[in-house]
Order: structure tokens, then sequence, then C-alpha cells
């Protein structure tokens, strides 16, 4: 990201023309045109406002999860609504006229979307943590070509904002895309280690905090040895945790950042659990695979249908990273491989892997690519001179210099270092509806 100081102006208005008609450079094509800015009161209130370039008569969201803008974002004036059809939410004006600028409170809690990450998530010390992602919007209707917006935040005296590793006072401004990034706003001032800055909630039991000191930097060890180091910026790790009648919580990958909150009021009874501790350790190995995943061009990830690919390959490296550091958790990763083969196998009963995004079955790109990733593997070390890192690590390499699918890569690397009949049978699971799934998951 492209990350400058605002100049100072004396309303929030009027700051925000001045910073984005001086700190920016002209649109390009592929950006939004729609500028994004975001203000904290000093009464804990969040503002948020779009300024287009030119009158406009809607703008949409890029995430469309669910319609809960409807019931979280108010606009500031009542000539506004957010309305949602057909599954896409929409910004307008009740009476259909044109606008240029609106303005809207947000409501700065925890909120669990399906298949996407929470706007906020609160820290227990008043800090939070905000996904940019979820702000995105577009004149009229959002195309994959635009891809690209212009971000401002002011927050009170006293508070800070961490963007992409870099603490600002007072406000900030940056160039976002791609699928956006989680910002941090508050008082607590990062921690900067070998491997990782990390922002981590002081409220979080010992375990938890004792887990985040010690199995990151050992996993992101691991994976840097097979996958080589991270390029660029020093990835950041938020950990945060609001202690609240709930029972959710939830994680991720965005570009640089691994983030995970819990939303629920018996962590620390949750922590007295091995199995617990387990998936927490599995999350963390999962996740920053995803960051040694990359390729010094960016992303190696294919398009949704292809998911299997890389969820897969962090999934089967948690495995081995699990059993390396940890062999006391050989019992529960071996349970988790088994409910994986079981969880695959039903889901493919009805349809092919490749069109589980359609059906909303997302989850079988966990469970069934951890099995194609497996059996890759295992073929590998059989043969003695390659593993799945050393494909991977390949396949990141011409995955840059390709236009070809991600999937089709991979699969014709592998084809050439395993076999063409292991192949084949993979591309059976993936690409067809499969007669007896169990059979099949058990010959590759």
């Amino acid at each position: 990201s492209t990350l400058s100081s605002s100049s100072a102006a004396s309303d929030v208005y009027k700051r925000q023309i001045l910073l984005f008609s001086l700190s920016f450079p002209t649109w390009a094509t592929d950006e939004s045109m729609v500028d994004i800015s975001v203000v904290k009161s000093k009464d804990g209130k969040w503002t948020l406002t779009y300024q287009t370039q030119k009158p406009v008569f809607r703008l949409s969201f890029v995430r469309n999860p669910d319609d809960s803008r409807i019931e979280r974002w108010k606009p500031t004036i009542s000539d506004f609504e957010i309305v949602s059809i057909e599954n896409q939410e929409y910004l307008i004006k009740k009476d259909g006229s044109s606008f240029a600028q609106v303005s809207l409170h947000l409501t700065p809690t925890y909120k669990h979307l399906s298949k996407d990450y929470a706007p906020f998530s609160p820290y227990s010390d008043g800090g939070v943590l905000i996904y940019t992602g979820r702000l995105f919007a577009c004149i009229n209707q959002c195309l994959d070509e635009v891809n690209s917006w212009r971000l401002f935040m002011q927050v009170p005296e006293g508070e800070h904002i961490i963007v992409a590793g870099n603490v600002y006072k007072g406000e900030a401004s940056w160039i976002d895309s791609d699928d956006g990034m989680n910002i941090y706003v508050g008082s607590q001032q990062p921690i900067v280690t070998q491997n990782v800055i990390a922002v981590i909630d002081s409220g979080l039991p010992e375990k938890i905090k004792l887990s985040l000191d010690s199995d990151i930097p050992n996993l992101m060890n691991y994976f840097e040895q097979r996958l080589g180091e991270l390029e660029g910026v020093k990835p950041t790790l938020f950990a945060s945790y609001a202690n609240i009648d709930g029972h959710s919580s939830q994680g991720g990958t965005l570009s640089n950042q691994i983030f995970m909150h819990w939303n629920l009021n018996n962590l620390n009874e949750k922590v007295t659990d091995n199995k617990f501790l387990n998936n927490t350790i599995w999350f963390f190995a999962h996740e920053v695979a995803h960051l040694y995943q990359r390729s010094s061009q960016g992303e190696t990830y294919g398009e949704r249908h292809e998911s299997w690919l890389h969820e897969g390959h962090a999934d089967w490296s948690a495995t081995l990273a699990l059993l390396e550091l940890y062999p006391e958790t050989s019992e529960y990763v071996a349970n988790k491989i088994n409910r994986f083969r079981t969880h695959c196998a039903i889901g493919l009963d009805n349809f092919p892997l490749v069109e589980a995004a359609d059906k909303g079955r997302f989850d079988l790109y966990y469970t069934c690519g951890l099995l194609i990733h497996q059996a890759i593997d295992l073929k590998l070390r059989e043969k003695g001179k390659k593993d799945i890192y050393s494909l991977w690590v390949d396949f990141r390499r011409q995955a840059e210099k390709s236009d070809v699918k991600r999937s089709e890569i991979f699969l014709s690397h592998a084809e050439k270092w395993t076999s063409k009949d292991l192949v084949n049978r993979i591309k059976e699971v993936i690409g067809t509806k499969l007669s007896n799934p169990d059979l099949s998951l058990i010959h590759i």
C-alpha cells in the first residue's frame, strides 16, 4: 500500500477534499473514483463518508455476505438509505436523485459474517481492528477491473492508527486494494519481533498469549526453511478479545497480516481443553502457511473454484508442521484427517469439487484439498527426491510467468514429479461427479 500523512484542515470535510486533491495521484482506470473517509470522534462515534468526483445515483458494495449494513450503517441524514436487491446492497437517495457525498454512522461492534471478515473486532482495552474491505464501494456497480480505493482515517488525540505495520498519530491516508486490510485503532503499542509485528490483546488468557509468543515464531521459522523468506513488509499479527456474551471466533490472513478474534465470555475455561489449544495451533499453522504461499509478484491463488489449491495446501502444511513441531498432537492430527476424508466423501456425493463454491460448500476446498495435497506429498516422498514444499516453490515460480490457470500449472508440475495416473485420479475428484466418492478418495 502507498502510505502518506494528510494535510491539516479546519473541518473534516475540507480536510478530506484537500487530502484527496493533493496527496494522491489522479485516478487510473482500475480505481473506483470513490474516496473513503473514516473518522472516530472523541466520544467514540464512527462516521464513514463516501465522496465521488461526479454526481452518482447509487453506490454498490464490493462485499455482500448478508444485508446487515441496513441495520448497522445509519445515514447521518434521512435523505439516504441502504437497500438490498438480489443479495447486493446499494446506497441511494430515497428520492432517486444524484449525490456526490454521503456520510453514515457505523456500529463499531463485532458482527459475524458468513464467509467474510467482521467489520470491527474490538480489543478488551477499547482498541479495535477495522477491516477496510467491508468499506469498499463503487459507482453504480462493482466490476472486476475496479480494484483501488483512496482511504483517509482520523482518530482522537491519544490514539493511533496502525496501517501495514506503520504507526500514525491522529490521521493517515493510503491507497487500498484487492481484498483490503485490517487497520488497528487504539492506544496499544505494537511489539516488533524478528518474525512479526504483533498487537496482542492484553486481556487474553495467559495460555493464549504464551502460544502466540512461541507458536507463531516457531511456525514462521518452519515455513521459511521450506518455502523461503517473506519478501517486503514484515507481517503483522492481530489478536483481539471481546469478553462478552457470545460464542464466535474468527480469523484469517490478508496480505502480510494474520488476525484472530475471540468473541466469547468463556475463553479462560476453553483454554483448559487440549483440543481447543490444538485447534488454535492448527489455525495459526494454516494461516501462517498462507503467508508463505505468495510469490514475489503477489498472489499465487487461482479462481474461487480452484481454492482447493491454496486451502488444501495450507491445511496439509498445518498437518506436517504440527507433526514435526508438536509430536504430542499426532492423535489429534490423525483424527482430523479421518474427519476430513469423511467430510469430503459426503460432500462430493452430489457434485464435483469444482462446483463447491457455486453450491455454497466452500468448506470442501479445505477437506478435499488436504487429501489432494496429502496424496501428492506421499507420492513425492516415496520417490525420495521432492516433497510438497519443493513442488510449491517450483509452482510458485512458474505461476509468476504464466497466465494459465493456477490449478493447471500446479497439476502439470505434480504430474511431472509424480505420475500421470495419480494426477488423472485427482482431476477426476476435482472435475467429475463421483459414483463412489469413498473409493475414489482412497485411491488418490
